[in-house]
C-alpha cells in the first residue's frame, strides 16, 4: 500500500496562484489608471465651468457699475498661434464664437480677482461670448480640447 502524507503545496500550484494573482493585479492596475485620467479630464472640465461662470457673472457687474474687467488684451496672432496648436494636436477645429479683440489673458492674479484661487494655469476669456480656453494646458491626456463657450450668448 502505498501511503504519501501531504508535506504541503507543489511548486505548480505556487506557480499557478502567482500568476492568477498577477493578472489580477495588472487587471485592477489598468483601471485605477484609466479612472484617474477620467477624473483628471472631469477636474479640468470643472475648473473651465467655474471659470465661465465667474467671468458671466463679473461681465453682468461691470455693466451695472462700469468696473473695467480683468485680465490683459491678448494680441490677435497669439491667439490665432494657439487656436492653431490645439487644433494639430487634436485634428479638431475651434472657430470663435467673438470678435478676436475681446480676448483676454488671465493669469493668476487676475483669477484671484474673480474669486478664483489655487489655481496656477493662464486662460484666455471673452467676457461677451462666455469662452474660456485653458492656454497653459490646451488639451487633455485623451485629447479632449480644453475650450468651452456659452450657448446663451449674453451680448
Amino acid at each position: 500500500m502505498n501511503t504519501r502524507k501531504n508535506k504541503g503545496i507543489t511548486l505548480i500550484a505556487l506557480v499557478i496562484t502567482i500568476i492568477i494573482l498577477i493578472i489580477i493585479s495588472g487587471i485592477s492596475i489598468t483601471g485605477t489608471i484609466r479612472g484617474q485620467k477620467q477624473t483628471e479630464e472631469s477636474l479640468q472640465m470643472s475648473e473651465l465651468n467655474i471659470i465661465q461662470h465667474a467671468i458671466l457673472e463679473r461681465a453682468t457687474k461691470a455693466k451695472l457699475t462700469k468696473e473695467t474687467l480683468p485680465g490683459t488684451t491678448i494680441e490677435k496672432e497669439k491667439l490665432q498661434a494657439i487656436i492653431e496648436d490645439i487644433q494639430n494636436r487634436t485634428g479638431k477645429q475651434i472657430s470663435l464664437k467673438g470678435n478676436e479683440t475681446d480676448y483676454k489673458q488671465l493669469n493668476k492674479k487676475d483669477l484671484e480677482n474673480l474669486g478664483i484661487t489655487k489655481e496656477e494655469d493662464i486662460f484666455i476669456v471673452n467676457y461677451i461670448t462666455g469662452e474660456v480656453i485653458n492656454e497653459t494646458k490646451r488639451v487633455t491626456t485623451s485629447g479632449k480640447i480644453l475650450y468651452i463657450y456659452s450657448k446663451n450668448d449674453n451680448s
